[in-house]
Order: C-alpha cells, then structure tokens, then sequence
C-alpha cells in the first residue's frame, strides 16, 4: 500500500524540498577539502550563535576539518615541488635548518641537567632531540601557516583580477568550482589553525621554545628585538596620577573616572594573570622533559660497572681516560641527581687523587 501525502501538506513542504535539493546539488559540486571547509564553517558558525567557550569540541572539529582540507588541498603540490630538484633544495634547507637548530637546543638541555658537554652523552642527546619532536613539529606547522597568510592575500588579488576576464578558474581544474570563495574561506581557517595553534601551545607549556625561536629569526632578519611589557596604559597613568593628585589635594574622583580606572586595571590584571599561566605551563613543560631525560641518562646512559673505582650507590660515565661523570640519586626527592666531574681513579692512573 502505497501512502500519499495530502495536497495541503506537499505545499508546506514544497519549499523545503527546494532547498534539499539545491543543497545537494550545491554539495555535490565540491571536492572533498571545500566540502571540509563548508562542514567546519557550519561548526564555527554554531559555535558563534551558541557562544561556545574556545576550547569547545565544535572548534576542535572545525580545525580538524580546516586541516584535512589543507592537507588535502596542499600535499599534491608538495608532492609535485618534491618532485622537481629546486623543490627538494628549497624543502631539505628548511628541514636542515629547523633540525640544525633542534640539535643545539637538545644539547644545551643536556648540558643543563648535566654540566658537561652533550659529546660525551650521545644516547641523551638524540633521546633529548626526540623529546623536543613535538615542539619542533608544532613550530614548523607555525612556520608553514604564517608563510600560508602571507601568500594567500597575493593569490585572492590574482583571482580577483582575473574574474571579470573569466580566466579565475586558470589555476584549477576544469571542475573546480568557487576558487574565489574558497580562497577566501582558506584565509580566514588559516588565521583560525594559527589562533589554535598559539592556544594549543600555550595551554601545553610549548610557547617558551616557540616563541623564542620565533623572536630569534624575526630579530635576526630585521635587526629589532622583542620584548613583552606589560604595564599601565598612558591614559591609565594619567588617571592615576590625577587620582594621586585629587587624593592630596583631599578631593575623590568621580564616579566615572573610578569606574574606567577599575576597569582597566581589571583588563591589566586579567592579562597578568594569563601570563603567569602561561609561565607556570612552560615551566612545567621544561620540568618534566628534564626529569625524563635525566632519568634516560642515569637508568641508561651511565654504568653500573667500569675500570674507574664507582662509589657505592652512584653511577658514572666515562668522559676521557682521566675523568668521569658520577650521578647520584637522591633518597629524598626520586627526580632529583646529582652530577660530579671527578678523576678516574683506576689500576693504572689517578692513584694521586685517591683520598686517605
């Protein structure tokens, strides 16, 4: 038995049918990353109307989905670039200066926890430089998502001169379609993985060895350097200083001068407070890949054994035949050694350092 809607009730309906179907045929005519783009705008957009916190799950699919849509946009012209000798130049200098400087910084953590030079802890250093991966994997996304808004303005320009000629889709494949759309809902996700990602690593305690290899090639190409200050705003120290003055002179402020200072020194507390957070994560960030490595080194990196005398209950490592580097665990505190340069004192040499 077949049932049939009432006329009255086709006609109701008659309008949303419409519009099922030109949204079908709308989705039908994008590719796999616009249809990613279209679904995370429809999530950021329920985000804004809900006024959802920015840690949301809505957000957190929307930069997945702007992601895959990058990725998927993006890898057939990494592919294509690899392909070509200048490309694998240009790609294998930026991965040799990003690990260059990955390297220095693994053997600096060394030589904080240690105080000798990473040389002689080879196992430490490449276990150090493994515990920077994530670090280095965020701030080459960074990299790659800053050097994204710098080319996109350019390339909506081109689309937009080309348009009125009818030569926009020139750069795409016949069936590509919305370049000029699309280019434009691109810019505004890469702006918005960018504000992710700074939210992502400051949350993480990855922000300190971000930002600071960030300020270090941005001074090291303009020449100007960086400084974070936080302090009372002009208008703020002006208020300030009439309220001091007022206060002297025995006349209070008004009502309106004292409702702004509050709120500005709400707005200045407010970002003090943020940035203590993020000190206290990066701290706790640094803290806990030192306890690591230095557990690394003392549980497998040193000896239990060796031709120089060990002391009971310590470890050591051989730096040359005239020294070595004595670890002790302390009792007290599990993730806390101790590290001693001391003579090697074996059969053959280092009897005169031998204590009577």
């Amino acid at each position: 038995m077949k049932l049939t809607i009432p006329g009255a009730m086709q006609n109701a309906l008659a309008p949303l049918v419409v519009v099922q179907k030109k949204w079908l045929a709308f989705w039908q005519v994008l590719n796999v990353a616009q249809r990613c783009y279209c679904s995370a705008t429809i999530l950021c957009l329920l985000g804004i109307f809900n006024e959802v916190p920015e840690d949301s799950s809505l957000y957190l699919g929307a930069s997945l989905l702007a992601l895959i849509a990058m990725t998927r946009e993006f890898w057939p012209r990494f592919i294509h670039l690899w392909e070509s000798l200048p490309g694998k130049a240009v790609i294998l200098l930026f991965y040799a200066f990003i690990a260059n400087y990955a390297l220095a910084q693994a053997a600096g953590m060394v030589n904080d926890i240690t105080g000798v030079n990473a040389d002689h802890l080879p196992y430490s250093h490449n276990f150090s430089m493994l515990l920077s991966v994530p670090t280095w994997f965020v701030t080459t996304s960074i990299l790659l998502l800053i050097v994204l808004q710098l080319i996109q303005p350019a390339y909506l320009f081109v689309l937009m001169l080309l348009r009125p000629f009818g030569l926009h889709k020139w750069w795409h494949s016949p069936d590509y379609q919305y370049p000029v759309t699309t280019g434009l809902v691109r810019f505004f996700f890469g702006l918005f993985l960018l504000y992710q990602m700074a939210v992502f690593i400051s949350s993480t305690g990855m922000s300190r060895g971000v930002n600071s290899f960030l300020q270090h090639i941005f001074e090291g190409f303009t020449g100007q350097s960086i400084k974070v200050n936080v302090a009372v705003p002009e208008e703020s120290q002006n208020v300030i200083a009439r309220a001091n003055v007022d206060a002297i002179a025995g006349s209070g402020l008004d009502d309106v001068t004292q409702a702004k200072l509050a709120e500005k020194q709400a707005e200045l507390d407010e970002i003090k407070v943020q940035l203590s957070t993020f000190e206290k994560n990066a701290d706790n960030y640094e803290r806990h890949l030192q306890n690591v490595l230095t557990y690394f080194i003392y549980e497998y990196e040193s000896d239990s054994r060796s031709r120089c005398e060990i002391t009971p209950g310590t470890r050591i490592i051989e730096l040359n035949d005239y020294e070595l580097l004595e670890i002790t665990k302390i009792d007290d505190e599990p993730t806390r050694y101790e590290f001693v340069v001391k003579p090697c004192i074996s059969a053959a040499i280092g009897h005169q350092f031998r204590t009577k």
